[in-house]
């Protein structure tokens, strides 16, 4: 009875592995002033996004720089608006957010619903989409299946590592091959525009964050 157990336990393994080795592996598409970008098939053509750099920073300095919004334009790529609708709690907001695009693309906009968590060693931003949270407004194309994890860790040399992997479906007639070009050089921007705003705010406290 023992044996056949473990030989039961030992099949549920070996075909959970199998499974998670067949998930898609990340490919490196961009690595340049310390940004590395991967990207990996999701869904429908599109790629799936992770970005990653090193920096000195608080994790209340990155959340107070998050949640300014009408600074968001300064550094998150193509953004020329986002507002918070609504806070839930002191950890939870609706946000709308509109982008802007280049001739005779049309302008998209999103809605999210967003949540911060600190698990041990860490600071976790997990961004999902909240697409009924908002009515649809004339003259944007609404991005849908939108889901970011930001994850920051510190490190015993004073950096934060800061990892984001995201997902969003633009919408509308872009070919899949344009998007998921867009996708790397918008991430490698907005990695540039983090690293470049977070010095303006490591003198902010955040009555939510432990650091």
């Amino acid at each position: 009875m023992m044996l056949a157990r473990g030989l039961l336990m030992l099949s549920l393994f070996v075909v959970f592995s199998a499974m998670a080795d067949s998930s898609p592996r990340w490919e490196m598409a961009k690595s340049q002033d310390g940004i590395t970008i991967y990207t990996r098939p999701h869904q429908a053509g599109l790629v799936e996004i992770r970005a990653r750099m090193f920096v000195a920073t608080s994790y209340g300095a990155f959340m107070a720089l998050l949640e300014d919004s009408p600074n968001i334009p300064s550094w998150v790529d193509n953004v020329s608006s986002s507002r918070v609708l609504e806070q839930l709690s002191p950890t939870e907001n609706i946000v709308y957010t509109r982008f802007r695009a280049p001739w005779p693309v049309q302008d998209r906009d999103m809605v999210t619903y967003s949540r911060f968590e600190q698990p041990p060693g860490a600071l976790v931003l997990t961004i999902e989409d909240a697409f009924h949270a908002y009515p649809r407004q004339p003259g944007y194309i609404r991005i849908r299946d939108v889901k970011v994890t930001w994850t920051l860790a510190k490190l015993t040399n004073g950096l934060t590592h800061i990892e984001y992997v995201a997902f969003a479906d633009p919408g509308g007639n872009l070919p899949g091959w344009l998007t998921n070009q867009l996708s790397v050089t918008s991430a490698f921007n907005t990695f540039q525009g983090l690293r470049a705003q977070l010095p303006e705010y490591q003198t902010r406290v955040h009555s939510q964050v432990r650091e």
